[in-house]
């Protein structure tokens, strides 16, 4: 206090606890570090900016990651570390959300510190008031560029992928028409196969006939019987074709009663001249009055056709051995048991060679053994093959029988 000329005559001191105002000022101020701490944590960038979206603040993952000092950061301008490409697109989204009000949320290239653009991912909330009125947006920025990566290389893998695809689809309709225009051939030449026996007796015959003709005077009674041989084979050749084609329709088999015997013995006698020709001696091991079977005659004589064609194909190049085949038939429980063993070069793997198209042979067509199959489990029997001990193959297929042995 000052008297009237100014000067000091007292002293007067007021003192005020402040200490809870300290406290509380103290408080805060940890509470904003422990929230700086924990916005610096988060694996995001966060930026908060005012009305206007003038940054204000941004936590320290930001400015490692931009390279952005603390002290220019209110003067900073965020549009700069976007990428040229993509500024107009974030300017006019920006423009939009801000006069709706709107949350923003999308992706652009961001500048590193470093000035690689490396692909972010935004979101902004907008913070009101009471009013509804906008004091502060939040950002969070994320870095997505590995992501966006991976999911460039899936998407090109996947482009790959369905390039190959296509390919590989062009590649099997390429190969599946060559394998129709094989098959057909291979067909053909097997269809031709199985009758150029009947024809060829048909040629022999008709040469036969000739001759008898000739004869002066002309023997007419042989050549009566040398013509009705060719009907025969005629007919023959002609039932091989529409057998054939019952066959691959999957039609049933014409069955009527027949002896195994006599049909192995007619198989014989249409393949003599190509026996004879390859030097192959021939035996029979026929079981004595077997049952009669219910079995397609053509379909069965074609089998056996097959089975002895193939054993004198297996024999052509064998010389260091004779030569010798041998038909077997047995009655095996409820079933017939017909074997056609060879002595040729043989096959060690036996599980593909009824397969269609399988074939060791240079000019073989593979259909014969596959046909066979397909007749004798259409009778209801099985085939199979097994290797000889000293050389070549044995054939073995059965046929069912009733269950009293007869039809």
């Amino acid at each position: 206090m000052r008297d009237a000329q100014g000067r000091i005559i007292r002293w007067c001191v007021l003192q005020t606890d402040i200490d809870e105002r300290k406290r509380a000022e103290a408080a805060l101020r940890e509470s904003e570090r422990e929230f700086r701490q924990l916005i610096d944590s988060v694996p995001g960038m966060i930026t908060v900016a005012n009305p206007s979206g003038r940054q204000e603040y941004a936590n320290k993952r930001f400015l490692d990651y931009t390279g952005a000092a603390v002290e220019a950061l209110k003067g900073l301008d965020g549009l700069r570390l976007i990428h040229p490409d993509e500024q107009d697109m974030v300017t006019n989204e920006w423009l939009r959300c801000s006069a709706l009000g709107q949350p923003l949320e999308l992706d652009h290239r961001l500048r590193r510190f470093d000035g690689v653009y490396r692909w972010v991912h935004v979101r902004v909330e907008p913070l009101l008031d009471d009013r509804g009125r906008i004091v502060r947006w939040y950002g969070l920025l994320t870095d997505i560029d590995d992501q966006r990566r991976a999911e460039e290389a899936l998407r090109q893998s996947i482009n790959d992928s369905r390039e190959m695809e296509d390919a590989l689809r062009s590649t099997r309709r390429k190969l599946s028409a060559a394998m129709q225009i094989a098959t057909v051939a291979e067909l053909s030449a097997s269809i031709a196969h199985e009758i150029n026996q009947p024809l060829a007796s048909v040629v022999t015959n008709a040469h036969a006939c000739q001759a008898w003709l000739s004869h002066d005077p002309p023997n007419l009674e042989r050549a009566q019987a040398t013509l009705e041989r060719i009907i025969r084979d005629g007919h023959s050749a002609a039932e091989v074709v529409r057998r054939i084609r019952a066959l691959f329709k999957e039609a049933a088999p014409v069955k009527a009663l027949l002896d195994i015997n006599q049909i192995l013995a007619e198989v014989l006698r249409v393949l003599s001249d190509e026996l004879r020709d390859n030097n192959i001696i021939v035996e029979t091991d026929l079981e004595a009055e077997l049952p009669i079977i219910d079995a397609d005659h053509v379909q069965i004589q074609q089998t056996l056709i097959n089975l002895v064609h193939n054993a004198i194909e297996a024999m052509a190049g064998a010389t260091d051995c004779a030569k010798s085949l041998v038909l077997r038939s047995r009655r095996q429980g409820d079933e017939l048991l017909i074997q056609v063993r060879d002595h040729g070069v043989g096959i060690k793997d036996t599980t593909l060679i009824f397969e269609p198209f399988f074939t060791t042979k240079a000019s073989g067509m593979g259909m014969g053994l596959s046909i066979s199959r397909s007749i004798v489990e259409a009778h209801g029997g099985r085939v199979w093959a097994t290797a000889n001990e000293d050389a070549g193959m044995t054939f073995s297929f059965t046929l069912p029988l009733t269950s009293d042995g007869v039809p």
